[in-house]
C-alpha cells in the first residue's frame, strides 16, 4: 500500500516577546529579540492510504498544529511534508469568512479548491442538506453558533470527497444527531480505504474509530503505533497528570521541551542506596485488570522489601486494578489496587508469575439499552471474582431492560455497566441481548 502523508523532520517556530516594544525591534534591529518557542520540533512519520491515524495529547501539545501544517494552510518553518492527493481539513470555522452567508463561503472555498461555477451549482444542494442549515444558509456566518459552523465546514469537506480527510475536533460541538450522522459518514469514508487523522480529547471515539494512534507530547512524538500499543500507556499518562501541581507540570514540560530525548513520565529509573546498594531497577506506568492465580505465592510491600510479606491466599477471587510496575533482578512485579489507582486503595506487590492478567480499556460511555438474558451474575468490577459478586443469580431479571453507561473490554470479552436494585453493576456481554 501506497504512502499518503510523510512528514520529515517538520518544526514550526514562533517568537515570543515581552510586549509591543520587543517585537519592533526585532522586525528592525540586527540583535535577536524575543523568545523562539517550538510548537512542533522533528516529528516524523507516514501514514498509508487507508490508515486512520488519531493525534491525541494534552493541550498545547501541537495537535492543531500539525493538522494544519499536514492540510497546507500553515507552513512548517522547516523540514517536509508530502501528501498523496488532496487534503481537507475540517475545523470549527476554520477556512470560514464571518461577514459572508453560508452560501458565500460554500462558493468560496470550493473555487478556491479549484471547482468551476457548474461544479459548485451541483455540489451546492448537497452541501446544504447535509449541514441541515437550510433557513441559515443565507445568514451571514458571524451569526452562526459554533455547532453550525462545524456542520458548514464538515459538510463542504466531505462533499467535495477528500484524498485526506483530517477532522480536528470538529464533532466536539453541536448536537448528538448531527455527530451520529457524521460518524456514519465518516465510516462510509473508511469503507472507501480514504485516509484520515482525527483529532479529539475524547478516548472512547479514538478507540472506536481509529486504528493508529499518533501522541504528541509538547511539540514532540510521544509514541506511534496501534491503538492498542499506545492508548493505554496514554490513559496511564493522564491519570498521573491530572494528580500533579502546577508547579510539577511546568517542571515536567520544562524537561520534555529542553532534552534533546523527551523524558517519558511513564518509564523512570531510580537508584535506591540504602535498600538495594546501587542496584537499578525501573518503575512504569501500565493498565491491567488482574486475578491471583492459585498456589501458593505472596504480596510484597515493596519488591525492595521482600521481608516484609503476607500470604495472597485471602486476596484471591478478586480483581485488582494494575497500574504500575517494577523491573527489578530479572523480575517483574506489580502493584494491586482495588481502585484504578497506584496511590489508592493499594494492596502490595506481587510477582507476574502470580498474576493472570488481562487487557482493559473503554469502549464508550454512550447510554443505550440491552435486555438481561436471565443467565450469569452481576458484578462490582469487570471481569469480577467472587468476592465481587453484588447479584448471584440474574434469573428474577430475565427479558428486563439494563441501562447502560459504560462499555469496557477486557482481554477479548465486553462489559457493560449499568443499574441494578439501586447499585452499579458490571455483566459480560454474553449475559445481554440487543
Amino acid at each position: 500500500m501506497e504512502k499518503a502523508i510523510v512528514t520529515k523532520n517538520i518544526n514550526k517556530k514562533y517568537k515570543l516577546y515581552g510586549g509591543t516594544k520587543e517585537r519592533i525591534l526585532d522586525l528592525f534591529l540586527p540583535s535577536n529579540f524575543g523568545e523562539d518557542f517550538y510548537a512542533l520540533k522533528d516529528i516524523n512519520f507516514e501514514a498509508k492510504e487507508g490508515d486512520v491515524i488519531g493525534f491525541v495529547g494534552i493541550n498545547g501539545s501541537g495537535k492543531s498544529t500539525l493538522s494544519n501544517i499536514i492540510a497546507g494552510i500553515v507552513p512548517a518553518t522547516s523540514g517536509t511534508v508530502e501528501t498523496k492527493g488532496q487534503a481537507s481539513l475540517i475545523a470549527v470555522a476554520s477556512g470560514l469568512k464571518g461577514d459572508l452567508s453560508g452560501r458565500e463561503n460554500i462558493e468560496l472555498k470550493l473555487l478556491m479548491l479549484g471547482f468551476n461555477k457548474e461544479e459548485i451549482r451541483e455540489l451546492e444542494p448537497s452541501i446544504v442538506e447535509f449541514a441541515e442549515l437550510e433557513r441559515f444558509i443565507d445568514q451571514p456566518v458571524k451569526s452562526y453558533s459554533s455547532g453550525m459552523k462545524s456542520r458548514l465546514g464538515f459538510a463542504i469537506s466531505v462533499n467535495i470527497n477528500p484524498d485526506i480527510l483530517i477532522i480536528d475536533e470538529a464533532l466536539s460541538v453541536g448536537d448528538k444527531a448531527f455527530a451520529g450522522k457524521s460518524f456514519d459518514k465518516m465510516m462510509e469514508f473508511k469503507a472507501k480505504g480514504k485516509t484520515m487523522i482525527f483529532v479529539s480529547h475524547s478516548i472512547g471515539q479514538m478507540k472506536r474509530f481509529c486504528e493508529k494512534i499518533l501522541w504528541l507530547e509538547f511539540g514532540r512524538v510521544k509514541e506511534y503505533g496501534t491503538v492498542e500499543e499506545v492508548i493505554p500507556h496514554y490513559e496511564a499518562f493522564l491519570s498521573e497528570w491530572g494528580k500533579l501541581s502546577k508547579k510539577e507540570r511546568d517542571q515536567y514540560r520544562a524537561k520534555v521541551v529542553n532534552e534533546a530525548t523527551p523524558v517519558d513520565l511513564n518509564k523512570t529509573s531510580v537508584t535506591v542506596d540504602n535498600m538495594a546498594k546501587n542496584e537499578e531497577y525501573s518503575e512504569h506506568l501500565t493498565s491491567f485488570l488482574a486475578h491471583i492465580r492459585k498456589g501458593k505465592s505472596f504480596i510484597y510491600s515493596h519488591p525492595l522489601q521482600q521481608e516484609n510479606k503476607k500470604s495472597s491466599r485471602l486476596y484471591r477471587q478478586s480483581v485488582y486494578f494494575i497500574r504500575k510496575r517494577i523491573e527489578y533482578q530479572n523480575d517483574t512485579y506489580y502493584l494491586l489496587s482495588e481502585m484504578p489507582s497506584f496511590k489508592k486503595g493499594t494492596i502490595g506487590w506481587i510477582k507476574k508469575s502470580d498474576l493472570l492478567l488481562r487487557k482493559h480499556f473503554l469502549i464508550d460511555e454512550d447510554k443505550k439499552r440491552m435486555i438481561i438474558s436471565g443467565e450469569g451474575i452481576a458484578y462490582s468490577k469487570p471481569w469480577g471474582g467472587e468476592n465481587e459478586i453484588v447479584i448471584g443469580d440474574l434469573q428474577k431479571y430475565k427479558n428486563l431492560y439494563f441501562e447502560i453507561e459504560r462499555t469496557e473490554k477486557v482481554g477479548k470479552t465486553v462489559w457493560y455497566r449499568g443499574e441494578l436494585e439501586g447499585k452499579k453493576v458490571w455483566i459480560h456481554g454474553k449475559f445481554l441481548i440487543n
